[in-house]
């Protein structure tokens, strides 16, 4: 089912041909100082296609005003019945979603992130645990000025924690691109 909800919006984006608003990212880490971007020609600034990336605990803004943040909180216990856990443990991580827009953001979509790991990004279970909240939770109306925050987990074995990507459906599944977040658990 969950499959079906992610296949029917994405497939709707294949057919419409939408273009996206180019978001803004304020990084974490290896952020370029405004003087070197001040360096670039305009020319190939224009050209290249806008950076919706940011390290893991960085920031993606669009232009509507709308602000997503995803930051690892490492590895957690989970309970026994957790469902996606790997080795009794889940990769926590935390989406922050600020509603910088005018309007109000209909943000449930934005809860059902895509988390991969390694070079061949592989796709990882989402974990649901009643004991540690996981899963049960996601976002709803952001009002304008308002923010909300969720945890969700996925089922990262350690061995696969220094490639980590997480990608967070944009504020408007038909014209925004999806926001990546990048890096080591």
């Amino acid at each position: 089912m969950k499959k079906l909800l992610v296949a029917l919006p994405l497939a709707a984006l294949l057919l419409a041909g939408c273009s996206s608003p180019a978001p803004t990212v304020d990084s974490v880490a290896g952020a370029e100082s405004a003087a070197s971007q001040a360096e670039k020609p305009a020319a190939k600034t224009a050209e290249k296609p806008a950076d919706r990336s940011a390290a893991l605990g960085g920031t993606v803004t669009y232009e509507s005003g709308v602000k997503v943040t995803v930051t690892s909180l490492g590895f957690q216990p989970v309970g026994q019945y957790a469902h996606g856990a790997v080795e009794g443990q889940a990769a926590v991580f935390e989406l922050t979603v600020v509603n910088g827009s005018d309007e109000d953001l209909e943000a449930g979509l934005m809860s059902l992130p895509k988390v991969t790991v390694g070079d061949k990004n592989k796709q990882t279970e989402s974990v649901s645990d009643m004991d540690s909240d996981l899963g049960l939770n996601m976002l709803s109306t952001i009002l304008p000025g308002e923010t909300q925050t969720v945890k969700f987990g996925a089922g990262i074995a350690a061995a696969d924690a220094g490639a980590v990507r997480v990608e967070i459906s944009g504020p408007n599944m038909f014209t925004d691109k999806a926001a990546i977040f990048k890096g080591a658990l």
